[in-house]
């Protein structure tokens, strides 16, 4: 083994639109060494059964495609340095995260003390905008820019799986994993055809964002990949005249780019609201 790329996932346990996982797989390609997926725990922590779930899933994800995740409790520094100690880390790669966390400022010192390359990619919506007005623009074409395809077999390596999280016997109301995640959206978006679903639409006392949140959150699915979808139901419900539908799918689409507005616009920068059109069925793959 020449030398480790670190994948390392955080919001963002999914293998398709993996802007992550697509430069760590060129990486070892060009540069050689193996792809080593990591999940890190912090220090004590007893996870969530959602979260679990989500993990054992990209656990099965990656195994398909030849690779494991491995799995490390700690602080993210500790854990790297030490990963770094025994297999000679060449490169580190994440997406970024909702909000800055409160370790990155200690990674990228570190990275930079061990000559580590850490890249890091956006997800959530463009990296850099410069007023309101592009804002808008930017946004658009972010999420409607094609999604990254799954690798089909990794160029990965094992180095130690560490302890995989259990399931508590406790129940939960929601099921994790990327899987529950697609069948969710689908339920959100529903059918045109399905003229029954027109007054529970209505009705529903939980938004879409609300229920499709949890999965987001842990970037179980995209914003664009939700995104995607979410333009291509609304512009069919429209088409038929099932603007009550398409009404309920618009605010989904307002609120998506809640989270990119956030982390990266001032809050003057409100504007953004989507004027793609997206034509056609969109699938979306486990």
């Amino acid at each position: 083994m020449s030398g480790v790329h670190i994948l390392w996932f955080r919001q963002d346990l999914r293998v398709h639109d993996h802007a992550a996982l697509k430069a760590a797989c060129l990486a070892a390609t060009r540069d050689g060494g193996v792809v080593v997926p990591l999940f890190v725990f912090g220090a004590g922590e007893a996870p969530a059964p959602f979260l679990v779930e989500s993990l054992k899933e990209l656990d099965a994800a990656l195994e398909q495609r030849g690779g494991a995740l491995h799995y490390r409790q700690g602080d993210p520094v500790t854990v790297l340095s030490e990963l770094h100690r025994q297999h000679n880390l060449l490169s580190l790669y994440t997406h970024e995260t909702a909000t800055a966390q409160p370790s990155d400022a200690e990674v990228e010192a570190w990275c930079m003390r061990a000559g580590v390359a850490w890249r890091t990619f956006p997800q959530f919506g463009p990296a850099h905008v410069s007023d309101e007005t592009s804002s808008a623009a930017a946004w658009d074409a972010f999420m409607a820019a094609p999604r990254h395809e799954a690798p089909g077999d990794l160029p990965a390596g094992q180095i130690g799986i560490g302890q995989p999280p259990s399931l508590p016997p406790a129940s939960q109301t929601a099921a994790g994993g990327r899987k529950a995640a697609i069948e969710t959206l689908r339920a959100v978006l529903g059918p045109v055809s399905d003229l029954s679903r027109i007054g529970a639409a209505a009705t529903s006392e939980v938004s879409y964002i609300e229920q499709l949140s949890s999965y987001l959150a842990l970037g179980l699915i995209s914003v664009r990949e939700t995104w995607q979808a979410a333009v291509t139901a609304r512009n069919q419900y429209l088409a038929a005249g099932q603007e009550i539908r398409a009404a309920r799918i618009t605010e989904l689409i307002r609120h998506l780019p809640d989270v990119w507005r956030a982390r990266l616009i001032p809050a003057r920068h409100k504007g953004v609201v989507s004027r793609s059109g997206l034509g056609g069925q969109l699938s979306l793959d486990l």
